[in-house]
C-alpha cells in the first residue's frame, strides 16, 4: 500500500472515531435530560386530561393545533444517530470562508 493511501485511511479512520466520541458524548449529555423532560410534560398532559375531564377526540384536537410549538411528540432527539449527525454537521461546517471578489 502507497504512503499516500495510508495517510487517506488514517484521516478517515481518525475522523470517523473523533465523529463517534462526539457523538457518544453529545447522546450521554443530552438524551437523559430529554428523557426527563418528556416524562414530565407527559404526567402535565396526564393532569390536564384529569382536571378538565378532556375525552380523547378533545385532547387530540388540542394537541393537533399545538404540536407544531412543542416538539416532544417527535420524539427523543438526542439518540445516538442524530448526535452523530449533529457532529458531523459540525465537524463540516466549522472552518474558514475566504469569499474572493
Amino acid at each position: 500500500m502507497k504512503k499516500q493511501n495510508v495517510r487517506t485511511l488514517s484521516l478517515i479512520v481518525c475522523t470517523f472515531t473523533y465523529l463517534l466520541v462526539g457523538a457518544a458524548v453529545f447522546d450521554a449529555l443530552e438524551s437523559e435530560f430529554e428523557v426527563e423532560n418528556r416524562q414530565r410534560l407527559l404526567s402535565e398532559e396526564h393532569a390536564l386530561r384529569e382536571k378538565y375531564n378532556m375525552t380523547d377526540a378533545d385532547f387530540f384536537r388540542l394537541r393537533w393545533n399545538i404540536i407544531h410549538t412543542v416538539p416532544y411528540k417527535a420524539g427523543t432527539q438526542w439518540k445516538f444517530a442524530g448526535a452523530f449527525y449533529f457532529a458531523l454537521t459540525v465537524i463540516t461546517t466549522i472552518g474558514e470562508y475566504d469569499l474572493v471578489i
